[in-house]
């Protein structure tokens, strides 16, 4: 930043008046960006305790689904196992009329 054109110059340097406001801009900026910063800290801070909690509850969830689909394909292959047994056995029962 060019300083030579930010501040009056008097006899003896700078403007000291020019100088002074110019720090305490920078002094409420400072104090503007640091307020926003702990802010945004204490927003961020609060977004990662939703995050793990929508995070665990995603495993909960996938955990739940997965054993209730896992208990289904059990379900499902019992019966099947079901079904081929009573095929069998009427598939014999069939062969044995047959060969009568």
């Amino acid at each position: 930043m060019e300083t030579k054109n930010l501040f009056r110059i008097s006899n003896e340097g700078y403007n000291c008046e020019d100088v002074e406001q110019y720090i305490a801009a920078l002094k409420t900026e400072y104090k503007k960006v640091y307020e926003y910063a702990k802010a945004a800290g204490v927003n961020n801070e609060k977004l990662k305790k939703i995050c793990l909690a929508l995070s665990e509850e995603n495993k909960n969830l996938k955990s739940a689904e997965s054993s209730s689909v896992n208990a289904d394909f059990v379900s499902d292959v019992e019966n099947i196992v079901s079904l081929s047994e009573k095929i069998s056995t009427e598939s014999a029962a069939l062969k044995a009329k047959l060969l009568k």
